[in-house]
């Protein structure tokens, strides 16, 4: 492989910190937020021009409703900012609290999620810096105490006491040399969303022709719960792999409408939809590609076919979809949906059993509820339906250290240390992960200790005091 030799230079420092957090996703925001409570001078620094990641930048508009145990009665298992957020965003739609009455998911407009995210990061008093990447650590006496960034200013350094890596990647671990593990085929996809839907006729579609909709897949309920939450919430889910259970989707198929790949894009009639009533807006997550999720090129591609994808799934929901016979691309995602990628190879690893019913962990800094995928509709090749665990399960602290090296703790769900990095990926579990990793850092940088040797009964006692831990 070819190489160049950079020129060394000087960086000017951009300014310095109590904790920078790297990363504006989820749980990226739910570290800043709680770091600049904690009463430290946080900077959350983000590559876009707006925060949520995922949730916004992926058009991923939806939160898996796993805050609630699977048992009845429901009890809810997941508490702090997490749930401020959920709220929030349900607030901005008109149904606030009511999905807590309900299984599915928590379904939001992006646009109002992107201003939402960010007032709350303001108003916490953590500063922002948008439209910069991260672009290296600062490491001093095997500790991060910083990070270069690049961006229309140029390549700067900023300097912290404690850093918090929410980049989904392991992006600062990685620069910090901390031991990483790379899934190497992991499942990523381009999400896009159709306007002008008429959402009440797509619901009432399934009303007269319930055989339609493939119940027990996603969300472990029934046609009438899902009906139940678009008329509360005017909200409504149409499942992960819904669609290759529906007559319509396999009419197109066999109609030569519908090709089963698009470029490296496979399975384009799996078709999770999150319909909103208000805005007349559904969002599709449909066609998967399986690469590692840092390469640049597969990347790339799976962005080009992705868009291709949307707009030939959109002509065939225009023709076969009732209430969607206006519809048009109202927008792909600005990223790509990267479910897994790189993530910690630490001295604690957190694994599937840690999250059952019930288990409880001497450092838990958080509360997770996990699922058993569990397969229950009985049409062929049924995707299966996630079903909450009764009770929650502790986050360890110490699943967010990276083993050698100290100033750092992992703000992402999907980056922790563990032997399955999709084991925390959804949206409940990363701001569950931030939340504890910003808290850490403010504590730490108020005792004058660091990631590694903070009082873990301190961090327990502030997340109790910010409502994440009972």
């Amino acid at each position: 492989m070819k190489s160049i030799q950079e020129k060394v230079r000087e960086i000017h420092v951009r300014g310095e910190y109590d904790v920078i957090v790297c990363g504006g996703g989820l749980g990226g925001v739910a570290a800043a937020i709680a770091a600049a409570r904690g009463g430290a001078k946080t900077l959350l620094i983000e590559r876009n021009s707006f925060l949520g990641g995922v949730a916004t930048a992926g058009m991923c508009c939806s939160i898996f409703n796993c805050y609630y145990t699977g048992s009845e009665p429901r009890k809810l298992g997941t508490t702090g900012i997490a749930v401020e957020v959920a709220d929030a965003l349900a607030e901005a739609m008109g149904y606030g609290r009511k999905w807590h009455n309900h299984k599915g998911h928590i379904i939001y407009d992006i646009e109002q999620g992107k201003l939402i995210l960010q007032e709350l990061v303001e108003k916490s008093g953590a500063e922002l810096l948008l439209q910069a990447w991260t672009a290296g650590a600062i490491v001093e006496a095997g500790a991060v105490r910083g990070v270069i960034v690049e961006s229309k200013s140029g390549r700067q350094a900023l300097r912290a006491k404690g850093v918090v890596d929410a980049t989904g990647d392991a992006d600062i671990a990685a620069f910090a040399g901390a031991p990483l593990r790379t899934q190497e085929k992991g499942i990523h996809s381009l999400c896009f969303r159709l306007g002008n839907v008429d959402v009440d006729a797509f619901v009432d579609f399934f009303r007269r022709n319930p055989d339609q909709f493939p119940e027990y897949m996603d969300v472990d309920w029934s046609l009438n719960e899902a009906l139940a939450q678009y008329d509360d919430c005017g909200t409504f889910l149409f499942p992960h792999g819904g669609g290759m259970q529906m007559d319509a989707f396999k009419q197109a198929k066999a109609n030569g409408e519908l090709p089963s790949t698009i470029g490296i894009q496979d399975t384009t009639d799996a078709c999770q939809m999150h319909a909103l009533r208000q805005t007349g807006v559904v969002h599709v997550i449909t066609g998967f590609t399986h690469f590692n999720g840092l390469d640049a090129e597969r990347i790339s591609r799976s962005i080009a076919d992705g868009r291709r994808m949307a707009f030939t799934v959109s002509d065939v929901y225009r023709k076969y979809i009732p209430g969607f016979e206006n519809a048009f691309i109202a927008g792909t995602a600005a990223n790509l949906g990267v479910r897994t990628s790189r993530y910690l190879e630490g001295d604690f690893v957190f694994t599937a059993g840690m999250l059952k019913a019930g288990v409880r962990q001497p450092d838990g800094v958080g509360k997770l509820i996990g699922w058993e995928n569990q397969v229950k509709h009985h049409g062929a090749n049924a995707w299966g339906s996630q079903v909450c665990h009764a009770d929650s399960a502790d986050l360890p602290y110490r699943c967010l250290l990276p083993r050698g090296i100290d100033g750092l703790l992992m703000g992402a769900g999907r980056s922790i240390s563990t032997d399955n990095p999709s084991l925390l990926r959804v949206m409940v579990h990363t701001m569950v992960v931030g939340q504890a990793a910003g808290t850490a850092s403010a504590v730490a940088v108020k005792a004058g200790s660091t990631a590694k040797t903070v009082d873990v009964t301190a961090v327990q006692a502030e997340l109790k005091q910010q409502g994440a831990i009972q």
